[in-house]
């Protein structure tokens, strides 16, 4: 339900998103005495009196601002549900609602980081040209590429040419935000429906329906600037009874996002400039995680030994030399050895990692009797997984407690995080 919905929200940030919301009455119209319709004022519950117009139902809701024994947080989603908003939320309006939440909650969504790469189809389309000058062509156009990191393209413009690669096969409502600092990223989230039959962006959405994403999905695109990657969300779900509801669920999720995602490239390409994404093996929960790792500034890191040069305060100039000083200056050795192992885990560059997955491949297999397998069996696969709401500085705290729990001596290097992955294989 929509109460649901702004419940996850601070008090302050529900009465930010209704000022929001009066700002652009054309898309969040809310329930007023003059667009009131006759069978409304029969059956209207006066336990909230519409007010007269944007003017009033501002000043009401700045009361409630600045005055907080005015009314609680209960009583303000009451009164958006069963009064000002009595006639449902629109789409633009849950869209808006979702944000705001993310704003507030760092952990609100599973993303995962994809790269942009210069096509490969294009450029075997240039080698394979028989013509000279098509050769020429792309030669040059190759030595261009080369340097040419990511596309360069405006959200609003990269958003029309989504909707058009878009629009022919599925149905969708795409609201455009722009995230502050310290993410300084844009996303775009796309309420794509499972039905034929769509509502508008303008259009409410009764209020004794369930969340937006009832009946349909949620994705989303953010866009960080001046980068090669972007990351992706997918939320929200159908509720079904049975198993084979719950296997179309998953079939239509599965073909929405692959949708997506192929018309991401799609609509980021021009003439001659070719994109295409690959996975860069990386999801997290947190998005300042996925930015620190994949992002515009700075790349950072989980942990290791290389964290040094990633943590706040540390000067590009520092030397290997210099770090090694200052570790010798530690009086307790096994401190020392966690801190070069796993490094400080302090700063802003540090990224939490909550799921980390390892294939460790070509493991050697033992019999029953605890001998090492003969050559010629089939090498195993073990796979490992970690989960927490930090793994790797669990790993850490771990090492603290003694060679008994972590010996670091015989500890590979990448359960110190320096990797910056959260699948890979060893």
């Amino acid at each position: 339900m929509a109460a649901r919905s702004l419940n996850r929200l601070s008090r302050g940030s529900l009465l930010k998103l209704v000022r929001l919301w009066l700002d652009d009455s054309s898309r969040c119209s809310p329930y007023l005495l003059k667009n009131r319709k006759f069978f409304e004022a029969d059956d209207e519950d006066y336990l909230y009196t519409p007010a007269e117009d944007i003017t009033g139902l501002c000043e009401i809701y700045a009361n409630l601002k600045e005055n907080v024994k005015a009314g609680t947080k209960k009583d303000i989603i009451d009164r958006i549900v069963d009064g000002d908003w009595r006639r449902g939320l629109s789409l633009h309006q849950h869209a808006m609602i979702d944000m705001a939440y993310l704003e507030q909650n760092d952990t609100a969504l599973r993303w995962s980081a994809l790269q942009l790469v210069p096509s490969e189809q294009e450029d075997a389309k240039l080698v394979d040209s028989g013509n000279l000058h098509d050769r020429r062509r792309g030669r040059k156009l190759n030595e261009f590429d080369s340097g040419r990191k990511y596309p360069q393209v405006s959200v609003p413009a990269f958003l029309a040419a989504l909707r058009a690669e878009i629009s022919p096969l599925v149905k969708a409502h795409y609201h455009l935000h722009r995230l502050p600092a310290p993410y300084d990223l844009s996303i775009i989230r796309l309420y794509i429906s499972s039905t034929t039959t769509f509502r508008p962006s303008g259009k409410q959405i009764p209020r004794r329906a369930k969340h937006a994403t009832d009946g349909g999905r949620v994705m989303y695109i953010a866009l960080p600037d001046s980068c090669p990657y972007i990351y992706i969300s997918l939320s929200g779900s159908t509720s079904s009874r049975n198993s084979k509801s719950k296997l179309t669920s998953k079939v239509d999720i599965a073909a929405m996002k692959k949708i997506v995602i192929e018309a991401i490239p799609k609509a980021l390409s021009r003439p001659q400039q070719r994109w295409a994404l690959q996975t860069t093996k990386l999801t997290a929960r947190s998005l300042h995680s996925i930015a620190a790792l994949r992002g515009s500034s700075n790349p950072g890191t989980c942990g290791g030994a290389y964290s040094e040069f990633f943590s706040t305060g540390t000067s590009s100039t520092t030397s290997p030399v210099d770090v090694q000083a200052r570790d010798q200056s530690q009086e307790d050795e096994g401190t020392r050895l966690i801190e070069k192992r796993f490094g400080s885990m302090t700063g802003t560059h540090h990224a939490a990692l909550d799921r980390v997955h390892v294939k460790i491949e070509n493991a050697a297999s033992t019999n029953e009797g605890g001998d090492t397998a003969m050559e010629d069996d089939d090498p195993l696969a073990i796979g490992l997984n970690f989960s927490g709401a930090d793994v790797f500085f669990g790993l850490k705290k771990l090492a603290e407690l003694g060679n008994d729990h972590l010996d670091l001596d015989k500890m590979p290097a990448w359960m110190t995080g320096e990797l910056g992955n959260s699948s890979f294989k060893v």
